[in-house]
C-alpha cells in the first residue's frame, strides 16, 4: 500500500502542475516587441523617470536595431541623465539614419583658394563695385598683391573703421550646404566669420562671409589682405540631403540642437546649426510630437517638451554665441524676425543679442 501511494502522489502532483497545458497550444506571455518597450519608455519619460525610460528604449533597440523611434526616445531620455553628452549624439544620429534610410546630414572639411579676379570669393563691398575693383585686380599679375591691397585700402577705410573688413559670398564644392560657422585664412592666420547661408536662386546656397582685414609681412613686403589673391580659406561645414521624413526625424533634429545648447560652452555650434537649419528646410512649422504630446499611443502630458522652431533656432543661436561666433547667431535670430534692428557696431551689441536669444528660447507659440 505504501508503495502504491508513493507512485500515485507524484502523478497527482504532476496533473495539478500541468493542468490546462496543451503542448500544441501552450499558454505563454506575449513577447514584447520594440513598440512595446517604446511605449514603456515614453510612459517612464512622462513620469520623469528618465533612467528607466532610457533602459526601456535601449531594450527596444536590442530587440530591433532598425526601430527609429527607439533611438529617438533614447536620445531624449539621455538628455536628462548625467552622461547624456556621451550617448545622445549617437542616438539622434541613428534615429535620423533609421527613419530616412540614410544619414541626411554630412559633416566635412573643405578649402578654396581665391583667384586673381576675386571670383571664387566674390566681393560684395559697396565701396568696391566691379567698375572700381576689376581694373585694380587686373593688375595683380604685374603689380603684385601688396600694390593691389594698397589700392583697395583707401576705398574701404574710414575714420570710424580703422580695420575695414570686406563682405564676400562663395559656393562650396558640395550641394545643399546647411551650416558653416567660420573660415580660416591660411595667409593671415585669421578667422573670417560666416554671416549667413541663403538660397542663390538657382537651387543651391550662397555662403556669406566677412573677410577679416589683416596686414601681414611677407619677406620685405607689408601686404593688406582680406580674402585676397592666392589666399587659401579652409572651413568645416555640413550639407543636408533632404528626403522623406517622419516626426521621428523632426524630433531627432530638435533634440540634437537641444543637446548642443545643454552643453553650454562645450556644445558644437556647427552641429546645432546643421540640425536647426535641416529642420527649417524640411517643414514650415515645427512642434514636438506633432503638437499632441503623444508618442507611440502614450499621452506625454501637455507640459512635456513643448518645443517650436523659434525656440530651436534660439538654442542654435545660443550655441553659436557661447562659442564666440555672434554673426551666425544674429542670422539665426533674424531668420525668425528677431534682432532685426540690431547693429553689430553698437557697443552693446553682444548684450542686446543675448537678450534676443533669450526671448526666442522662452517663446511659446
Amino acid at each position: 500500500m505504501k508503495v502504491l501511494r508513493s507512485l500515485v502522489l507524484p502523478a497527482v502532483v504532476s496533473l495539478v502542475i500541468f493542468a490546462g497545458c496543451n503542448p500544441e497550444n501552450p499558454v505563454l506571455p506575449d513577447p514584447k516587441y520594440a513598440e512595446g518597450y517604446c511605449q514603456d519608455g515614453w510612459r517612464a519619460y512622462a513620469a520623469h523617470d528618465f533612467a528607466q525610460a532610457l533602459e526601456c528604449f535601449q531594450a527596444a533597440i536590442d530587440v530591433d536595431v532598425t526601430y527609429s523611434e527607439a533611438y529617438l526616445g533614447a536620445g531624449w531620455a539621455s538628455l536628462n541623465v548625467s552622461d547624456y553628452w556621451v550617448r545622445a549624439d549617437d542616438y539622434f544620429y541613428m534615429a535620423l539614419q533609421q527613419d530616412m534610410g540614410y544619414a541626411p546630414i554630412t559633416f566635412t572639411s573643405g578649402s578654396l583658394t581665391q583667384d586673381t579676379m576675386w571670383t571664387v570669393f566674390e566681393c560684395l563691398d559697396p565701396a568696391l563695385p566691379p567698375e572700381v575693383l576689376d581694373p585694380i585686380l587686373e593688375q595683380t599679375a604685374s603689380q603684385g598683391a601688396a600694390w593691389v591691397g594698397d589700392q583697395i585700402f583707401p576705398l574701404v577705410y574710414n575714420a570710424d573703421d580703422r580695420n575695414p573688413n570686406i563682405p564676400y559670398r562663395f559656393h562650396v564644392d558640395a550641394a545643399n550646404v546647411v551650416a558653416m560657422i567660420t573660415t580660416f585664412n591660411n595667409t593671415s592666420s585669421f578667422n573670417s566669420p560666416i554671416d549667413s547661408i541663403v538660397p542663390d536662386g538657382e537651387g543651391d546656397y550662397w555662403v556669406h562671409v566677412t573677410g577679416t582685414y589683416k596686414r601681414v609681412t611677407v619677406g620685405d613686403l607689408q601686404i593688406r589682405t582680406w580674402i585676397s589673391v592666392d589666399n587659401e580659406m579652409t572651413f568645416d561645414y555640413a550639407t543636408f540631403r533632404p528626403g522623406e521624413m517622419t516626426q521621428v526625424s523632426y524630433d531627432a533634429l530638435a533634440g540634437w540642437v537641444m543637446l548642443q545648447h545643454a552643453r553650454g560652452t562645450n556644445g558644437d555650434p556647427l552641429t546645432a546649426n546643421a540640425a536647426c537649419w535641416a529642420l527649417d528646410r524640411s517643414l514650415d512649422n515645427y512642434v514636438f510630437g506633432e503638437g499632441a504630446f503623444r508618442r507611440n499611443n502614450v499621452d506625454l502630458g501637455s507640459g512635456i517638451e513643448n518645443l517650436n522652431l523659434v525656440q530651436i533656432k534660439g538654442m542654435a543661436a545660443a550655441s553659436s554665441f557661447n562659442a564666440k561666433w555672434p554673426r551666425i547667431a544674429l542670422f539665426d535670430c533674424r531668420s525668425e524676425g528677431y534682432a532685426e534692428g540690431l547693429d553689430a557696431a553698437n557697443p552693446d551689441f553682444l548684450l542686446l543679442l543675448i537678450q534676443e536669444i533669450e526671448e526666442m528660447i522662452a517663446f511659446q507659440g
